[in-house]
């Protein structure tokens, strides 16, 4: 039994060809398909999966990880932040450094949306780790230089991933070396972060140095590196 699908097709968008190689469209096709049939997650089963051509390009130098899906952004569309505040506010960040979606990607810690009396709720620790192995496979097969986590939850992810311990209080608009790539924990940009805890006009400036941060990554990663 597939997962019932409530996106609009009218609404979900693709990422124009980047003439990504074999070795990364074959094995992305694969994980689509694997996200698509999971029941990992009971609260979750009924819920379409949002990982496809729509995320970003297989040949993004930067991967940008948030929390989950939401009920009026990719939860309703099928394309990450797109569709609701959030996304408006990740499309002003991104643009504010010369960035567009064609040349990223876009994901999150859970591939479904989580739900509670049909408003969006924060992922649990099992919805965290049950998805975290399809992060893992997304990472390995874009070989990103950057992966740039949007919240708690994002950062929990990684943290499941790498072994690590990152706190986002501590670490945020800080490189961190890894031994795959830099991982640069950053706030959400949803209204309840912006209004009340990371300001946009901070955002921007934390967002202004992940352009540093490519021009300092220029060595080409191996694929040996995420295996």
């Amino acid at each position: 039994m597939m997962k019932t699908t409530r996106r609009s097709p009218a609404m979900k968008q693709t990422t124009p060809d980047q003439n990504p190689p074999p070795e990364k469209t074959k094995p992305f096709r694969r994980l689509e398909k694997k996200a698509a049939s999971c029941r990992l997650c009971p609260c979750l089963a009924d819920q379409p999966a949002v990982l496809s051509s729509a995320n970003g390009s297989l040949n993004a130098r930067i991967v940008f990880v948030a929390e989950a899906p939401g009920r009026f952004g990719a939860g309703r569309t099928g394309v990450p932040f797109q569709g609701d505040r959030s996304g408006d506010n990740f499309e002003i960040l991104l643009n504010h450094i010369g960035l567009t979606r064609p040349e990223v990607f876009i994901t999150n810690a859970v591939l479904c949306n989580p739900l509670e009396n049909g408003n969006n709720r924060r992922p649990i620790a099992g919805e965290i780790k049950n998805c975290s192995s399809f992060l893992k496979e997304s990472l390995g097969i874009i070989r990103p230089r950057v992966v740039v986590t949007l919240g708690i939850v994002a950062l929990q992810s990684l943290n499941l991933i790498l072994g690590t311990r990152f706190q986002l209080n501590q670490n945020v608009a800080q490189p961190l070396p890894t031994p795959d790539f830099t991982l640069f924990p950053l706030y959400h940009p949803s209204p309840r972060v912006t209004n009340w805890k990371r300001p946009m006009a901070q955002q921007k400036r934390d967002f202004k140095k992940i352009t540093r941060l490519i021009q300092q990554q220029r060595a080409p990663l191996s694929r040996e590196s995420f295996a």
